[in-house]
């Protein structure tokens, strides 16, 4: 949602003379030059209207008209007001140094000042930044508790701040979760490798109980050919004596 509707009350207002030739001529050069701005603006040529608030803020600097409006003027030629571009990013922020300078003469402009707070918290609004769009919703309604317009987008801002709450509050557990997954997958996996390595291991015991009863067999078979060798040359021994007392001794 994007809150585009900027006030731009109280570009007209009259700046009365007082006393002094000196005074009174450049309270006129400052009246003119911010005239000149508000007809530029409602031309919608913001950038020579900034201008021309800028002169007459260089004739009386605490001209909170020209200030407001110059405020008003920067925040119109970002066209899109998440733009982070550094000409954009410019813009915004000396639009806001200057609103915020309205905002805080309360006492002195209250009319001025709960516009300045209206449109500070549209400029947060638009940025996403729901809580101190709300907290300058509500200053405005502190200074003017009539100016339904602020009322209106604080009930909106108030809303788009709890969806985001619950956003952020379901990709945290989002999050949790994917974590959670992450780690049974990784307990998983090493569970896995433990019963590869104690397969390894057992089959590396396999190896060696055969290789050792290979080689206890091996020992028996030869301890049995050894002894099978000696019972055989035993027979032949016991055969030659026996032929040889059948011979008769002359």
């Amino acid at each position: 949602m994007n809150i585009t509707k900027y006030l731009f009350g109280a570009l007209f207002i009259a700046l009365a003379l007082c006393s002094g030739s000196a005074h009174a001529e450049s309270l006129r050069a400052e009246r003119r030059l911010i005239n000149e701005g508000n007809k530029l603006y409602t031309e919608r040529k913001f950038s020579e209207a900034a201008k021309k608030y800028e002169e007459a803020l260089g004739i009386n600097a605490s001209s909170a008209v020209g200030r407001y409006n110059l405020g008003l003027s920067q925040i119109k030629q970002v066209t899109n007001p998440q733009d982070t571009t550094p000409k954009s990013k410019s813009l915004l922020d000396n639009a806001r140094t200057n609103l915020n300078a309205v905002a805080s003469q309360a006492k002195e402009k209250p009319g001025l000042a709960s516009k300045a707070n209206y449109n500070l918290g549209n400029l947060e609004f638009n940025v996403k930044d729901y809580k101190k769009a709300i907290e300058y919703y509500k200053q405005a309604l502190r200074i003017d508790p009539k100016d339904n317009s602020a009322r209106k987008n604080l009930r909106i801002a108030q809303k788009q701040l709890e969806n985001q709450d619950k956003q952020d509050n379901q990709q945290n557990q989002d999050q949790q979760d994917q974590n959670q997954d992450q780690n049974k997958d990784q307990n998983k996996d090493q569970n896995q490798q433990n019963q590869n390595q104690d397969k390894q291991e057992q089959q590396k015991d396999n190896n060696i109980s055969q290789q050792t009863a290979n080689q206890i067999l091996q020992a028996v078979d030869n301890k049995e050919n050894q002894t099978r060798a000696r019972v055989n040359r035993a027979n032949k021994g016991d055969k030659a004596v026996g032929q040889g007392s059948s011979r008769k001794k002359w």
